[in-house]
Protein backbone atom coordinates (compact mmCIF):
# COMPACT_ATOMS: atom_id res chain seq x y z
CA UNK A 1 0.00 0.00 0.00
CA UNK A 2 1.55 3.22 -1.05
CA UNK A 3 1.02 6.56 0.72
CA UNK A 4 -0.39 9.26 -1.19
CA UNK A 5 1.31 13.15 -0.81
CA UNK A 6 -1.72 14.39 1.54
CA UNK A 7 -1.66 11.15 3.31
CA UNK A 8 2.32 11.75 4.01
CA UNK A 9 2.07 15.30 4.85
CA UNK A 10 -1.37 14.84 7.58
CA UNK A 11 1.03 11.95 9.16
CA UNK A 12 4.15 13.83 9.14
CA UNK A 13 1.69 16.47 11.23
CA UNK A 14 0.14 14.28 13.44
CA UNK A 15 3.79 12.55 14.09
CA UNK A 16 5.06 16.59 14.85
CA UNK A 17 2.59 16.94 17.78
CA UNK A 18 2.52 13.04 18.90
CA UNK A 19 6.62 13.85 19.25
CA UNK A 20 5.96 17.05 21.21
CA UNK A 21 3.63 15.30 23.59
CA UNK A 22 5.87 12.49 24.04
CA UNK A 23 8.68 14.77 24.87
CA UNK A 24 6.59 15.83 28.02
CA UNK A 25 6.57 12.44 29.45
CA UNK A 26 9.92 10.83 28.31
CA UNK A 27 11.37 10.77 31.59
CA UNK A 28 8.34 8.70 32.58
CA UNK A 29 8.91 6.16 29.81
CA UNK A 30 12.50 5.72 30.16
CA UNK A 31 12.47 3.55 33.07
CA UNK A 32 9.94 0.67 34.06
CA UNK A 33 6.89 1.37 36.07
CA UNK A 34 7.80 0.34 39.80
CA UNK A 35 6.53 -2.69 41.47
CA UNK A 36 8.11 -3.22 44.94
CA UNK A 37 10.20 -6.38 44.14
CA UNK A 38 13.65 -6.55 42.67
CA UNK A 39 14.78 -5.14 39.32
CA UNK A 40 17.39 -7.62 37.40
CA UNK A 41 20.29 -5.92 36.94
CA UNK A 42 18.61 -3.16 38.92
CA UNK A 43 22.32 -1.92 39.80
CA UNK A 44 22.86 -0.81 35.97
CA UNK A 45 21.57 2.97 35.75
CA UNK A 46 21.06 1.89 31.41
CA UNK A 47 17.60 0.74 30.71
CA UNK A 48 18.26 1.10 27.70
CA UNK A 49 20.52 -1.62 27.52
CA UNK A 50 18.65 -3.83 30.14
CA UNK A 51 16.22 -3.89 27.82
CA UNK A 52 18.45 -4.64 25.28
CA UNK A 53 19.94 -7.63 26.75
CA UNK A 54 16.40 -8.91 27.67
CA UNK A 55 15.67 -8.91 23.80
CA UNK A 56 19.04 -10.76 23.19
CA UNK A 57 19.59 -13.44 26.26
CA UNK A 58 15.94 -13.56 28.32
CA UNK A 59 16.88 -16.87 29.04
CA UNK A 60 20.69 -15.77 30.64
CA UNK A 61 18.37 -12.59 32.47
CA UNK A 62 16.01 -14.93 33.87
CA UNK A 63 18.25 -17.63 35.37
CA UNK A 64 20.70 -14.69 36.85
CA UNK A 65 17.60 -13.49 38.48
CA UNK A 66 16.37 -17.04 39.50
CA UNK A 67 20.00 -17.24 41.22
CA UNK A 68 19.87 -14.32 42.80
CA UNK A 69 16.51 -13.95 44.11
CA UNK A 70 15.74 -17.62 44.41
CA UNK A 71 11.92 -17.99 45.60
CA UNK A 72 11.29 -14.26 45.47
CA UNK A 73 8.99 -12.47 42.77
CA UNK A 74 11.20 -10.24 40.56
CA UNK A 75 10.68 -8.13 37.73
CA UNK A 76 12.87 -7.79 34.17
CA UNK A 77 13.21 -4.24 32.04
CA UNK A 78 11.97 -5.30 28.46
CA UNK A 79 10.79 -3.06 25.38
CA UNK A 80 7.24 -3.54 26.16
CA UNK A 81 7.99 -2.15 29.95
CA UNK A 82 8.28 -4.29 33.13
CA UNK A 83 7.29 -7.48 32.95
CA UNK A 84 6.96 -9.14 36.66
CA UNK A 85 7.97 -12.89 37.03
CA UNK A 86 7.24 -15.34 39.48
CA UNK A 87 8.67 -18.34 40.96
CA UNK A 88 6.97 -21.77 40.00
CA UNK A 89 4.88 -22.15 43.12
CA UNK A 90 2.67 -19.65 42.19
CA UNK A 91 1.51 -21.23 39.34
CA UNK A 92 -0.97 -22.82 41.51
CA UNK A 93 -2.16 -19.24 42.50
CA UNK A 94 -3.34 -18.42 38.98
CA UNK A 95 -4.19 -21.69 37.22
CA UNK A 96 -7.86 -21.33 38.83
CA UNK A 97 -8.55 -17.75 37.24
CA UNK A 98 -11.07 -17.84 34.54
CA UNK A 99 -9.73 -16.31 31.24
CA UNK A 100 -11.46 -13.26 31.76
CA UNK A 101 -9.82 -12.99 34.98
CA UNK A 102 -6.39 -13.92 33.88
CA UNK A 103 -5.57 -14.27 30.34
CA UNK A 104 -2.81 -15.97 28.37
CA UNK A 105 -4.17 -14.85 24.95
CA UNK A 106 -4.59 -11.05 26.02
CA UNK A 107 -0.74 -11.37 27.59
CA UNK A 108 0.71 -12.61 24.11
CA UNK A 109 -1.23 -9.93 22.16
CA UNK A 110 0.37 -7.74 24.08
CA UNK A 111 3.48 -8.63 23.51
CA UNK A 112 2.62 -8.10 19.51
CA UNK A 113 1.10 -5.06 20.91
CA UNK A 114 -2.08 -7.45 19.25
CA UNK A 115 -4.19 -3.69 18.92
CA UNK A 116 -2.23 -2.68 15.92
CA UNK A 117 -1.19 -6.45 14.28
CA UNK A 118 -4.89 -7.27 14.67
CA UNK A 119 -4.18 -10.02 16.84
CA UNK A 120 -6.05 -9.05 20.37
CA UNK A 121 -9.04 -10.09 19.56
CA UNK A 122 -10.54 -12.95 21.84
CA UNK A 123 -13.59 -15.23 19.96
CA UNK A 124 -15.63 -17.71 21.89
CA UNK A 125 -16.62 -19.66 18.41
CA UNK A 126 -13.03 -19.77 17.60
CA UNK A 127 -11.71 -20.83 21.09
CA UNK A 128 -15.08 -23.37 21.03
CA UNK A 129 -14.18 -24.76 18.01
CA UNK A 130 -10.49 -25.53 19.07
CA UNK A 131 -11.93 -26.71 22.25
CA UNK A 132 -14.78 -28.95 21.29
CA UNK A 133 -14.89 -29.44 17.48
CA UNK A 134 -11.19 -30.18 16.45
CA UNK A 135 -10.08 -31.90 19.82
CA UNK A 136 -13.14 -33.94 19.75
CA UNK A 137 -12.69 -35.50 15.91
CA UNK A 138 -8.53 -35.24 15.80
CA UNK A 139 -8.89 -38.87 15.78
CA UNK A 140 -10.69 -39.00 12.60
CA UNK A 141 -8.30 -36.51 10.95
CA UNK A 142 -5.29 -38.72 11.18
CA UNK A 143 -5.29 -40.36 7.84
CA UNK A 144 -5.98 -37.12 6.24
CA UNK A 145 -3.24 -35.01 7.60
CA UNK A 146 -0.73 -37.75 7.54
CA UNK A 147 -1.72 -37.78 3.46
CA UNK A 148 -1.03 -34.07 3.31
CA UNK A 149 2.26 -34.34 4.81
CA UNK A 150 3.37 -37.63 2.03
CA UNK A 151 2.05 -35.29 -0.06
CA UNK A 152 4.44 -32.18 0.68
CA UNK A 153 7.48 -34.45 0.99
CA UNK A 154 6.82 -36.34 -2.35
CA UNK A 155 6.08 -32.68 -4.27
CA UNK A 156 8.01 -30.21 -2.45
CA UNK A 157 11.14 -32.09 -0.68
CA UNK A 158 14.01 -32.92 -3.48
CA UNK A 159 14.57 -36.49 -4.21
CA UNK A 160 17.40 -37.19 -1.82
CA UNK A 161 18.93 -40.02 -3.28
CA UNK A 162 22.30 -38.83 -2.14
CA UNK A 163 22.83 -36.52 1.01
CA UNK A 164 21.05 -33.51 -0.03
CA UNK A 165 20.73 -30.32 2.35
CA UNK A 166 17.22 -29.14 3.30
CA UNK A 167 15.89 -25.59 4.71
CA UNK A 168 14.05 -26.72 7.37
CA UNK A 169 12.71 -24.00 8.37
CA UNK A 170 11.19 -22.79 4.72
CA UNK A 171 10.51 -26.60 3.78
CA UNK A 172 8.49 -27.87 7.28
CA UNK A 173 6.93 -24.56 6.76
CA UNK A 174 4.79 -25.77 3.95
CA UNK A 175 4.44 -29.11 5.40
CA UNK A 176 2.75 -27.78 8.55
CA UNK A 177 1.14 -25.18 6.87
CA UNK A 178 -0.84 -27.44 4.24
CA UNK A 179 -1.58 -29.90 7.08
CA UNK A 180 -2.86 -27.34 9.16
CA UNK A 181 -5.19 -25.99 6.44
CA UNK A 182 -6.66 -29.73 5.52
CA UNK A 183 -8.69 -29.41 9.12
CA UNK A 184 -8.97 -25.68 9.00
CA UNK A 185 -10.04 -25.12 6.06
CA UNK A 186 -10.64 -28.56 4.09
CA UNK A 187 -9.65 -29.87 0.69
CA UNK A 188 -8.99 -28.57 -2.00
CA UNK A 189 -8.44 -25.21 -0.66
CA UNK A 190 -5.98 -26.64 1.52
CA UNK A 191 -3.52 -26.85 -1.03
CA UNK A 192 -4.14 -24.04 -2.49
CA UNK A 193 -0.68 -21.98 -2.92
CA UNK A 194 -1.71 -18.51 -2.34
CA UNK A 195 -3.90 -19.87 0.61
CA UNK A 196 -0.63 -21.13 2.19
CA UNK A 197 0.98 -17.92 1.44
CA UNK A 198 -1.43 -15.97 2.50
CA UNK A 199 -1.63 -18.05 6.15
CA UNK A 200 2.17 -17.98 6.94
CA UNK A 201 2.78 -14.56 5.80
CA UNK A 202 0.21 -13.00 8.05
CA UNK A 203 1.72 -14.49 11.18
CA UNK A 204 5.60 -13.67 9.54
CA UNK A 205 3.75 -9.86 9.34
CA UNK A 206 2.62 -9.79 13.05
CA UNK A 207 5.69 -10.58 14.47
CA UNK A 208 8.28 -8.80 12.44
CA UNK A 209 5.39 -5.58 11.56
CA UNK A 210 4.94 -5.65 15.91
CA UNK A 211 8.46 -5.80 16.69
CA UNK A 212 9.32 -2.93 14.26
CA UNK A 213 6.12 -0.83 15.89
CA UNK A 214 7.46 -1.68 19.04
CA UNK A 215 10.73 0.71 18.63
CA UNK A 216 8.40 3.43 18.41
CA UNK A 217 7.36 5.34 21.26
CA UNK A 218 3.52 4.16 22.28
CA UNK A 219 2.90 7.94 21.78
CA UNK A 220 3.63 7.57 17.92
CA UNK A 221 2.20 4.12 17.38
CA UNK A 222 -1.02 5.51 15.77
CA UNK A 223 0.72 7.11 13.15
CA UNK A 224 4.05 5.14 13.14
CA UNK A 225 1.93 1.95 12.14
CA UNK A 226 1.33 3.32 8.34
CA UNK A 227 5.01 3.50 7.84
CA UNK A 228 6.20 -0.31 8.83
CA UNK A 229 5.24 -2.24 5.49
CA UNK A 230 4.63 -5.10 7.19
CA UNK A 231 2.07 -3.12 9.44
CA UNK A 232 0.38 -1.76 6.29
CA UNK A 233 0.29 -5.40 4.48
CA UNK A 234 -1.47 -6.93 7.62
CA UNK A 235 -4.69 -5.62 6.64
CA UNK A 236 -3.85 -6.67 2.67
CA UNK A 237 -3.51 -10.37 4.29
CA UNK A 238 -6.89 -9.76 5.88
CA UNK A 239 -8.40 -8.91 2.63
CA UNK A 240 -6.64 -11.56 1.36
CA UNK A 241 -8.27 -13.90 3.03
CA UNK A 242 -11.34 -13.24 2.65
CA UNK A 243 -11.21 -12.79 -1.39
CA UNK A 244 -9.69 -16.57 -1.46
CA UNK A 245 -12.30 -18.06 0.99
CA UNK A 246 -15.31 -16.38 -1.11
CA UNK A 247 -15.57 -19.33 -3.94
CA UNK A 248 -15.57 -21.74 -1.54
CA UNK A 249 -18.09 -19.89 0.59
CA UNK A 250 -20.17 -19.54 -1.80
CA UNK A 251 -19.50 -23.10 -3.30
CA UNK A 252 -21.48 -24.20 -0.05
CA UNK A 253 -24.26 -21.71 0.58
CA UNK A 254 -25.18 -22.94 -3.09
CA UNK A 255 -24.87 -26.42 -2.83
CA UNK A 256 -27.11 -25.75 1.02
CA UNK A 257 -29.62 -23.82 -1.19
CA UNK A 258 -29.77 -26.36 -3.96
CA UNK A 259 -30.51 -29.33 -1.11
CA UNK A 260 -26.96 -31.11 -1.80
CA UNK A 261 -24.73 -29.79 0.79
CA UNK A 262 -21.80 -32.55 1.47
CA UNK A 263 -21.43 -32.74 5.45
CA UNK A 264 -18.03 -31.06 6.63
CA UNK A 265 -16.21 -31.48 8.90
CA UNK A 266 -13.84 -28.42 8.93
CA UNK A 267 -12.63 -25.26 11.16
CA UNK A 268 -15.35 -22.99 8.63
CA UNK A 269 -18.25 -25.51 9.05
CA UNK A 270 -17.78 -25.69 12.92
CA UNK A 271 -17.63 -21.90 13.24
CA UNK A 272 -20.32 -21.39 11.45
CA UNK A 273 -22.76 -24.24 13.17
CA UNK A 274 -21.38 -22.39 16.33
CA UNK A 275 -22.40 -18.97 15.23
CA UNK A 276 -25.63 -20.28 14.06
CA UNK A 277 -26.38 -22.24 17.62
CA UNK A 278 -25.29 -19.33 19.79
CA UNK A 279 -27.30 -16.36 17.27
CA UNK A 280 -24.34 -14.82 17.17
CA UNK A 281 -25.17 -12.64 13.98
CA UNK A 282 -22.23 -10.40 14.31
CA UNK A 283 -20.12 -13.87 12.64
CA UNK A 284 -19.94 -13.15 9.31
CA UNK A 285 -17.04 -14.24 6.22
CA UNK A 286 -14.66 -10.99 7.30
CA UNK A 287 -15.24 -12.34 10.88
CA UNK A 288 -14.13 -16.20 9.62
CA UNK A 289 -11.31 -15.01 7.44
CA UNK A 290 -9.94 -12.83 10.40
CA UNK A 291 -10.09 -16.40 13.01
CA UNK A 292 -8.48 -18.47 10.12
CA UNK A 293 -5.69 -15.98 10.15
CA UNK A 294 -5.19 -15.87 14.00
CA UNK A 295 -5.78 -19.55 13.93
CA UNK A 296 -3.06 -20.21 11.14
CA UNK A 297 -0.64 -17.90 12.99
CA UNK A 298 -1.22 -20.30 16.81
CA UNK A 299 -0.68 -23.50 15.06
CA UNK A 300 1.88 -23.44 12.07
CA UNK A 301 5.12 -21.35 13.25
CA UNK A 302 5.36 -22.90 16.84
CA UNK A 303 4.66 -26.60 15.71
CA UNK A 304 7.01 -25.98 13.03
CA UNK A 305 9.97 -24.81 15.39
CA UNK A 306 8.64 -28.09 17.66
CA UNK A 307 9.65 -30.13 14.83
CA UNK A 308 12.97 -28.17 13.64
CA UNK A 309 14.31 -28.50 17.47
CA UNK A 310 13.28 -32.51 17.15
CA UNK A 311 15.32 -33.00 14.00
CA UNK A 312 18.01 -30.99 15.40
CA UNK A 313 18.36 -33.17 18.66
CA UNK A 314 17.85 -36.33 16.27
CA UNK A 315 20.88 -35.48 14.33
CA UNK A 316 23.23 -34.58 17.35
CA UNK A 317 21.68 -37.88 18.82
CA UNK A 318 22.15 -40.64 16.29
CA UNK A 319 21.57 -43.26 18.76
CA UNK A 320 18.05 -42.66 19.42
CA UNK A 321 17.07 -43.09 15.59
CA UNK A 322 16.91 -46.66 15.04
CA UNK A 323 14.88 -47.74 18.28
CA UNK A 324 12.33 -45.14 17.16
CA UNK A 325 12.06 -46.45 13.66
CA UNK A 326 11.57 -50.05 15.19
CA UNK A 327 8.79 -48.87 17.20
CA UNK A 328 6.67 -46.78 14.03
CA UNK A 329 7.71 -50.02 12.65
CA UNK A 330 6.40 -52.53 15.17
CA UNK A 331 3.12 -50.52 15.50
CA UNK A 332 2.23 -50.15 12.29
CA UNK A 333 2.86 -53.91 11.52
CA UNK A 334 0.40 -54.43 14.97
CA UNK A 335 -2.43 -52.62 13.30
CA UNK A 336 -1.91 -54.25 9.61
CA UNK A 337 -1.71 -51.07 7.83
CA UNK A 338 1.07 -48.86 6.53
CA UNK A 339 -1.56 -46.04 7.72
CA UNK A 340 -1.29 -44.39 11.27
CA UNK A 341 -4.34 -44.02 12.54
CA UNK A 342 -5.02 -42.16 16.81
CA UNK A 343 -4.43 -45.40 18.42
CA UNK A 344 -0.95 -45.58 16.57
CA UNK A 345 -0.07 -42.73 17.52
CA UNK A 346 -0.95 -43.27 21.02
CA UNK A 347 0.93 -46.52 21.49
CA UNK A 348 4.19 -44.13 19.73
CA UNK A 349 5.21 -43.85 23.62
CA UNK A 350 9.39 -43.37 22.81
CA UNK A 351 8.71 -40.79 20.07
CA UNK A 352 6.46 -39.25 22.54
CA UNK A 353 9.23 -39.49 24.97
CA UNK A 354 11.66 -38.22 22.56
CA UNK A 355 9.23 -35.14 21.86
CA UNK A 356 8.30 -34.16 24.88
CA UNK A 357 12.55 -34.12 26.30
CA UNK A 358 13.06 -32.21 22.93
CA UNK A 359 10.68 -29.54 24.20
CA UNK A 360 12.02 -29.46 27.83
CA UNK A 361 15.34 -28.58 26.67
CA UNK A 362 14.02 -26.10 23.78
CA UNK A 363 10.51 -25.00 24.93
CA UNK A 364 8.54 -22.28 22.65
CA UNK A 365 9.59 -19.89 25.73
CA UNK A 366 11.25 -20.11 28.60
CA UNK A 367 8.07 -17.98 30.18
CA UNK A 368 5.35 -20.15 29.00
CA UNK A 369 3.00 -19.65 32.10
CA UNK A 370 1.91 -16.05 31.36
CA UNK A 371 -0.49 -14.19 32.41
CA UNK A 372 -2.07 -10.73 31.92
CA UNK A 373 -4.83 -9.66 35.00
CA UNK A 374 -7.67 -8.50 33.47
CA UNK A 375 -8.92 -8.11 37.34
CA UNK A 376 -6.87 -6.92 40.52
CA UNK A 377 -5.63 -10.23 42.05
CA UNK A 378 -4.36 -10.90 45.25
CA UNK A 379 -2.17 -14.17 45.73
CA UNK A 380 -1.78 -16.42 48.28
CA UNK A 381 1.03 -14.69 50.36
CA UNK A 382 -0.55 -11.12 50.13
CA UNK A 383 0.80 -9.74 46.80
CA UNK A 384 -1.11 -7.53 44.69
CA UNK A 385 -0.70 -7.81 41.26
CA UNK A 386 -2.98 -4.96 39.62
CA UNK A 387 -5.32 -5.11 36.86
CA UNK A 388 -3.05 -4.85 33.53
CA UNK A 389 0.05 -6.34 34.54
CA UNK A 390 1.19 -9.07 32.63
CA UNK A 391 2.88 -11.54 35.18
CA UNK A 392 5.03 -14.88 33.97
CA UNK A 393 6.57 -17.72 35.90
CA UNK A 394 9.92 -18.82 35.15
CA UNK A 395 9.11 -21.92 33.81
CA UNK A 396 12.48 -23.33 32.22
CA UNK A 397 14.79 -23.50 35.01
CA UNK A 398 16.02 -27.09 34.81
CA UNK A 399 17.72 -27.13 38.53
CA UNK A 400 13.90 -27.26 39.63
CA UNK A 401 13.25 -30.51 38.03
CA UNK A 402 12.25 -33.00 40.29
CA UNK A 403 15.11 -35.54 41.42
CA UNK A 404 13.15 -38.76 40.39
CA UNK A 405 13.16 -37.17 36.75
CA UNK A 406 16.74 -37.88 36.95
CA UNK A 407 19.98 -35.88 35.73
CA UNK A 408 17.62 -32.48 34.77
CA UNK A 409 21.16 -31.29 32.37
CA UNK A 410 20.80 -34.14 30.54
CA UNK A 411 19.83 -35.11 27.73
CA UNK A 412 17.78 -38.23 27.86
CA UNK A 413 15.49 -38.86 25.04
CA UNK A 414 13.57 -42.06 26.70
CA UNK A 415 13.21 -39.59 30.18
CA UNK A 416 9.47 -39.70 30.35
CA UNK A 417 8.91 -43.37 28.70
CA UNK A 418 10.67 -44.72 31.71
CA UNK A 419 8.70 -42.57 33.73
CA UNK A 420 5.13 -43.49 32.33
CA UNK A 421 6.16 -47.71 32.03
CA UNK A 422 8.77 -48.44 35.07
CA UNK A 423 6.83 -46.53 38.25
CA UNK A 424 3.11 -46.58 38.46
CA UNK A 425 2.51 -47.20 34.82
CA UNK A 426 -1.11 -46.69 35.50
CA UNK A 427 -0.94 -43.31 37.24
CA UNK A 428 1.61 -42.14 34.70
CA UNK A 429 0.40 -42.97 31.50
CA UNK A 430 -1.16 -39.84 30.57
CA UNK A 431 0.42 -37.58 33.10
CA UNK A 432 4.20 -37.72 31.14
CA UNK A 433 2.64 -37.73 27.77
CA UNK A 434 3.70 -34.64 25.69
CA UNK A 435 0.49 -32.95 25.61
CA UNK A 436 0.33 -32.94 29.39
CA UNK A 437 0.62 -29.83 31.13
CA UNK A 438 1.44 -30.32 34.80
CA UNK A 439 3.54 -28.32 37.50
CA UNK A 440 6.53 -29.28 36.60
CA UNK A 441 5.90 -29.49 32.45
CA UNK A 442 4.73 -25.96 31.62
CA UNK A 443 5.73 -26.04 28.12
CA UNK A 444 1.71 -26.07 26.89
CA UNK A 445 0.91 -23.32 30.55
CA UNK A 446 -0.83 -24.52 33.04
CA UNK A 447 -4.69 -24.28 34.69
CA UNK A 448 -7.19 -22.84 32.92
CA UNK A 449 -5.56 -21.61 30.34
CA UNK A 450 -3.56 -23.99 29.21
CA UNK A 451 -3.08 -24.36 25.01
CA UNK A 452 -6.19 -25.88 23.78
CA UNK A 453 -4.89 -26.83 20.37
CA UNK A 454 -1.96 -28.88 22.55
CA UNK A 455 -3.61 -32.35 20.98
CA UNK A 456 -3.58 -30.96 17.18
CA UNK A 457 0.21 -29.69 18.01
CA UNK A 458 1.34 -33.05 19.51
CA UNK A 459 -0.59 -35.18 16.74
CA UNK A 460 1.06 -33.01 13.99
CA UNK A 461 4.48 -33.49 15.49
CA UNK A 462 4.44 -36.91 15.61
CA UNK A 463 3.19 -37.54 12.30
CA UNK A 464 5.63 -35.46 10.53
CA UNK A 465 8.93 -37.10 12.42
CA UNK A 466 7.22 -40.66 12.22
CA UNK A 467 7.18 -40.00 7.98
CA UNK A 468 11.20 -38.86 8.53
CA UNK A 469 11.81 -41.40 10.68
CA UNK A 470 10.33 -44.02 8.31
CA UNK A 471 11.43 -42.65 5.45
CA UNK A 472 14.84 -40.42 5.59
CA UNK A 473 18.69 -40.81 7.58
CA UNK A 474 19.65 -37.34 8.56
CA UNK A 475 22.53 -35.61 10.14
CA UNK A 476 24.18 -32.32 10.26
CA UNK A 477 26.55 -30.81 7.64
CA UNK A 478 30.12 -30.61 8.07
CA UNK A 479 30.47 -33.52 10.26
CA UNK A 480 29.12 -31.47 13.13
CA UNK A 481 28.32 -33.86 16.14
CA UNK A 482 27.02 -31.13 18.45
CA UNK A 483 23.66 -29.26 18.37
CA UNK A 484 23.36 -25.53 17.37
CA UNK A 485 22.61 -23.72 20.29
CA UNK A 486 19.79 -21.60 20.22
CA UNK A 487 19.44 -18.05 19.89
CA UNK A 488 16.63 -16.01 21.99
CA UNK A 489 14.25 -13.44 20.65
CA UNK A 490 12.91 -12.12 24.18
CA UNK A 491 11.52 -15.09 26.00
CA UNK A 492 11.01 -16.85 22.78
CA UNK A 493 13.23 -19.98 21.91
CA UNK A 494 14.54 -19.98 18.30
CA UNK A 495 16.71 -22.55 16.58
CA UNK A 496 19.80 -21.79 14.94
CA UNK A 497 18.58 -20.96 11.18
CA UNK A 498 22.03 -21.30 9.65
CA UNK A 499 22.97 -25.21 10.59
CA UNK A 500 22.42 -27.33 7.54
CA UNK A 501 20.10 -30.64 8.11
CA UNK A 502 21.62 -32.99 5.21
CA UNK A 503 18.55 -35.88 4.12
CA UNK A 504 19.23 -38.66 2.60
CA UNK A 505 16.34 -41.08 1.45
CA UNK A 506 16.80 -44.83 3.10
CA UNK A 507 16.70 -47.90 0.39
CA UNK A 508 13.00 -49.40 1.23
CA UNK A 509 14.21 -53.71 1.19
Amino acid sequence: MELSHNQIVLASGAATLSLALGIVLVKKLSRPDEFKVPLVGGEDADINALKLRYVREADVVLQEGYEKFRNEIFQVATPDGPRLFLPRRYAHDLKKYKRHEASGMKALADRHIGNYTTIDHESDIMLGAIKMDLNRNLGLFVGDVEEEIRLCFDTQFLPCDDWTPIDLHEQLLRVVAQASARIFVGAPLCRNDEWLECSTKFALDVMTGGEKLKQWSPWLRPVAQWFVPEMRRIHGDHQRARDLLAPELRRRRDEERAGVAVPRNDMIQWMFDRAKKTGDTSFDDKELANLQMLTATAAIHTTRLAIIHALYDLAAHPEYVEPLRQEIAAVRAEEGSPVLKKQTLTALRKLDSFMKESQRHSPPSVATFQRKAMVPITLSDGFHIPAGTIAQVNTNVLDETPAEWGDPHAFDGFRFYKLRTENNPEENSHKFQFVSPTYDSMQFGYGNDACPGRWFAGQQIKLVLAHILSNYDIKFADGLKERPKNFMFEVNVMADPSAVVLFKRIEKK
